[in-house]
């Protein structure tokens, strides 16, 4: 179900709460780092994050259980093989339909 249904559903008195909830909700996940997915705090994160919008391509880069290596794009091939060969699982991006 695409969120902007249920936004344009809510009644023109709430639609201002509402957008500063999700606005407050996305300012909490800029600013803090998303906690180990062990952690007592990482269902709260979750929810907080789904609030704020962060599905999709709008995705944090940063998330529960997971983090993100910056590489310029012409090493890419040579980080992934230097993390799989130390044994560090690599998450690959869905592959396109073909």
């Amino acid at each position: 179900m695409d969120p902007s249904l249920l936004l344009a559903a809510l009644p023109a008195q709430y639609t201002l709460c509402t957008a500063l909830l999700v606005i407050g909700c996305k300012i909490v996940t800029v600013f803090v780092r998303p906690p180990a997915k062990s952690s007592f705090w990482a269902v709260p994160y979750e929810i907080i994050s789904t609030i704020a919008l962060n599905i999709g391509w709008a995705a944090n880069r940063l998330q529960v259980g997971r983090t993100g290596i910056m590489v310029a794009r012409n090493d890419a091939e040579t980080a992934k093989t230097a993390l799989t060969a130390s044994g560090v699982k690599v998450l690959l991006p869905k592959k396109p339909d073909t």
